[in-house]
């Protein structure tokens, strides 16, 4: 049985109503759709809607405890709001395959936040979405080598960065233009930050 072929459609049949459609109007269209041998057809109709849907629950749990585990900073600052902008981003993105699937899944996440993210205080606070760019940078510089990249930022999201770790207060920063460079080469990874 391939495992990774059912999976994929029953994911896709939990985020996709033309799926589920195709499933009970076409199933050997769907069966085409996600390579799947007769056997493993019968086995995700076996399955039922109901637990496609409970299935379907535990992969995004699973992706959003992967974004808090990638993203500490953000969700130690604003956790429970960071968790359900990240369930809606789960609910409408699927996940890719391959093994950095999860830092992928939270960089695209990072990228359109703008749109998604949805905070305790009503909406993403400038300084908010600049810690989740910075963050964003440290993931796209640990799964990168040789990794380079420039960046400005309108708050001090390096000292933002170390009062959140502590569990001081963070979001009362002035304004600083700062630059943060990130630099990845020869195993190493580090970060500075000018301003």
């Amino acid at each position: 049985m391939a495992l990774a072929e059912v999976q994929r459609a029953l994911a896709t049949l939990a985020t996709n109503e033309v799926t589920r459609d195709r499933l009970r109007d076409e199933p050997e269209a769907f069966a085409r759709d996600f390579a799947l041998a007769p056997e493993e057809l019968a086995q995700v109709r076996a399955i039922g809607e109901s637990r496609v849907l409970a299935y379907v629950d535990s992969l995004q749990r699973k992706r959003v405890a992967e974004a808090v585990r990638l993203l500490p900073l953000c969700a130690r600052a604003d956790g429970p709001a960071l968790r359900r902008a990240f369930a809606r981003h789960a609910r409408r993105v699927p996940l890719g395959a391959g093994k950095a699937r999860y830092v992928r899944d939270v960089l695209t996440f990072a990228r359109h936040a703008d749109v998604t993210l949805s905070l305790s205080k009503g909406s993403a606070t400038p300084a908010l979405r600049e810690l989740l760019d910075y963050e964003a940078g440290w993931l796209r510089a640990n799964s990168a080598t040789p990794f380079v990249r420039l960046r400005a930022f309108a708050f001090p999201v390096h000292r933002m960065a170390r009062a959140v770790a502590r569990g001081e207060p963070w979001n009362g920063f002035e304004r600083r233009r700062t630059v943060v460079i990130w630099l990845a080469a020869g195993g190493r990874r580090f970060s500075l930050a000018l301003g």
